[in-house]
């Protein structure tokens, strides 16, 4: 009863707070024991068994264990013990049909390459009956042996003149090891002899491609219209691929989402941990093919899409074949290549747009298939047809609502956190708007969605990392850790959008002005580092956009927070200074400035129709608000005034506490004359009465 899932749960948040590497260690030579390591407090009750410590559990629950694991590095590092059972040939081919499933586990063991894989272990991979198929000995072939990093160098320098860009990036990505490029020869050779006795003996034709073969037969070449008839024409032989060759796609490319939502302990909707997201950094040229990392290219996988589109049996003759996982590896090309089909970019002439019911059977047909209607599909979806919006826009609502048995309410909410996610780069605002527009109280339900993507974090983060940065720590880890302050996580069209659609004191412009503000203080810090140090895209795109939008809020007179004065002190830009001072307060406190800071004009955006904003219509409710605010800049100036640093900050903030000294002295010498005017005024007065 000790080994229950608030224990699996447990062990898996271990394994959580070491770092992952791309295969398990031979040897590490470490004693240690979970014992004697200083773990978190569980997030979950468990049961502690009567033992010191996990070594003492059983083989059969440490393999267990194991298999759970997202990367079982965490527990080969505790002890020689764990260290043993987890390079174990058993215990690692079963952690791989386990997390990839039969058809995938060889392709990725192929992939981590040595040491992980070896011949003890290829043997129990195909003796727990992991799948092979000719398509994957054809690769192997093609793949498998080094270059000749030296020839390929002698190439380069003899036609670096003759030679495009492009070609040379494809003749370098070939130095770098590819898949299967880097396996030992008599785990090659064991592969090739399973494929030997699975498929034809001597007459595998190793030099061909069952994609290609897959390709052609699924009528690839011709629209989708004429390929049904040549597919029906070719089923048998595509059938036989399948069930006889075992054909079946290589895995495809992992998702990289930095922001995916998740429903909280708590119940609440946040971002997940970036431990747990899916990413892969690789220079890889997408293109090519074979790519260098195996993986198979969306050019590919999109030819498999369609021959299920076109006939979805094909879908069931791979499950029998073991293959469940293709409903998972296509599903978002499956899902959108239907509703292309639906609605295509260039319809015919005889092409009837298909109404709400046809959109719903099509997809539930696939949804019975296995496939489904996830939230980042919507999202994609509307993107997809975002130039058709106002024709086919709510026939998708309705028709996602159905399908997904959700009001539409709800399908409406899930596609504008969609479309806010910081991922995807947003290039049209129409899109947006139209959205915006279903919604009952746009502006809370999104700053919602920037709250679930955290969006704006507390002037604490901001001010712990530019101090780290500001005093010295600069180096290639410091500055990773720091450039994700220093750009927008929206594109400009997001930041425009929300100022025009709800005006400049809008709640959600406020909270935007947090992250505009910090972004263009952190890259004032960046101006002292050497341009080889920092990566290109930042340099050339997303600094200056975020520069401009610094300027364009700045000029629509977004308001700032008195508590991101700390910020300001870190600044070294006498530009952003001048907005700050001889701008934004200067107005606040009524001070006339000579010569006010220039900026950019409004942000401009076509066919936005802005909310109209409840504005304060008492003068004196409005003076109260005005008041409240420069007492808090007044509270924050003091706190500061004794400990500034940076000369260019401490330099404007003396001239502003100066002119308010001077501004109070002169508002006390106008009120004490006006006192003395209104007292002579009345003693007049009085004398009057009496002559009278």
């Amino acid at each position: 009863g000790f080994f229950d899932k608030y224990t699996l749960k447990n062990i898996v948040y271990i394994d959580s707070m070491f770092s992952a590497s791309e295969y398990f260690p031979e040897n590490t030579g470490m004693n240690t024991t979970l014992s004697t390591i200083q773990l978190p407090r569980p997030i979950l009750p468990v049961t502690v068994p009567q033992c010191k410590s996990l070594n003492n559990l059983v083989p059969e629950l440490k393999v267990e264990i194991i298999l759970h694991l997202r990367n079982p590095t965490s527990l080969a590092k505790c002890s020689r013990e764990w260290n043993n059972i987890v390079n174990l040939p058993s215990t690692k081919s079963k952690w791989l049909i386990g997390r990839h499933g039969r058809t995938h586990a060889l392709f990725h063991a192929v992939r981590m390459g040595e040491p992980f894989i070896n011949l003890d272990m290829v043997e129990c991979l195909f003796a727990q009956k992991a799948h092979i198929s000719r398509y994957f000995i054809q690769r192997l072939v093609l793949e498998f042996g080094k270059y000749d990093s030296r020839l390929i160098d002698l190439k380069l320098t003899h036609n670096m003149d003759t030679l495009d860009p492009d070609r040379k990036k494809s003749i370098q990505n070939k130095i770098r090891s590819p898949w299967a490029s880097n396996l030992s020869f008599d785990v090659f050779s064991r592969i090739l002899k399973e494929g030997h006795d699975r498929f034809d003996g001597n007459d595998i034709p190793v030099r061909g491609n069952d994609m290609e073969s897959f390709y052609y037969l699924s009528a690839g070449p011709l629209v989708i219209s004429q390929a049904r008839t040549k597919l029906k024409e070719n089923k048998k032989e595509i059938k036989t691929l399948i069930r006889r060759y075992k054909f079946a796609p290589f895995p495809p490319r992992l998702k990289i989402r930095k922001h995916i939502l998740e429903k909280k302990d708590d119940g609440n909707i946040g971002l997940k941990p970036h431990s747990d997201t899916y990413s892969e950094s690789r220079a890889v040229n997408f293109d090519d093919y074979p790519p260098s990392d195996g993986y198979e290219n969306v050019r590919q996988l999109t030819v498999i899409a369609r021959a299920i589109l076109i006939y979805p049996k094909f879908v069931n003759i791979w499950k029998k074949n073991g293959y469940h996982g293709i409903v998972n590896d296509v599903n978002d090309l499956v899902m959108r290549g239907s509703l292309l089909i639906l609605y295509p970019p260039s319809p015919s002439e005889d092409w009837v747009k298909p109404g709400l019911a046809q959109v719903v059977d099509e997809l539930k047909d696939l949804m019975l298939l296995g496939f489904e209607l996830t939230d980042a599909l919507i999202g994609d979806a509307l993107i997809l047809f975002e130039h058709r919006l106002k024709d086919i826009g709510e026939i998708l609502i309705d028709a996602f609502a159905v399908v997904r048995d959700l009001p539409e309410r709800e399908i409406v909410l899930i596609c504008l956190t969609e479309l806010l996610n910081p991922d995807r780069n947003l290039k049209r605002h129409d899109l947006l708007d139209f959205i915006v527009n279903k919604i009952e109280k746009p502006e809370e339900e999104i700053l919602s969605v920037f709250k679930k993507y955290e969006i704006v974090h507390s002037v604490k983060i901001y001010c712990e990392a530019l101090t780290k940065f500001s005093t010295g720590n600069t180096d290639i880890k410091g500055l990773s850790v720091f450039q994700p302050f220093t750009y927008l996580k929206y594109s400009p069209l997001v930041y425009r959008y929300t100022v025009v659609k709800f005006g400049a004191q809008s709640k959600v412009a406020k909270h935007l002005m947090k992250e505009v503000t910090s972004v263009r203080i952190a890259i004032t810090l960046m101006t002292e580092i050497p341009s080889q140090q920092v990566p290109s895209d930042l340099t050339i795109l997303r600094w200056p956009d975020s520069i401009t939008i610094f300027n364009e809020y700045y000029k629509a007179r977004v308001p700032l927070k008195a508590k991101f004065l700390p910020l300001f002190e870190k600044c070294q830009s006498d530009s952003v200074m001048k907005c700050l001072f001889d701008g934004y307060l200067a107005k606040l406190f009524g001070f006339k400035v000579d010569q006010p800071p220039r900026t950019v004009c409004f942000p401009v955006l076509s066919s936005v129709d802005p909310v109209v904003q409840r504005t304060s219509k008492k003068r004196k409710a409005n003076t109260e608000a005005k008041k409240e605010k420069q007492k808090k800049w007044l509270e924050q100036a003091d706190k500061l005034n004794e400990e500034i640093v940076n000369e260019k900050f401490k330099e404007p903030l003396q001239k502003f506490m100066q002119r308010i000294s001077k501004s109070a002295q002169e508002e006390e010498d106008a009120g004490s004359t006006q006192s003395k005017r209104v007292e002579s005024c009345g003693n007049v007065g009085q004398n009057s009465v009496k002559t009278v």
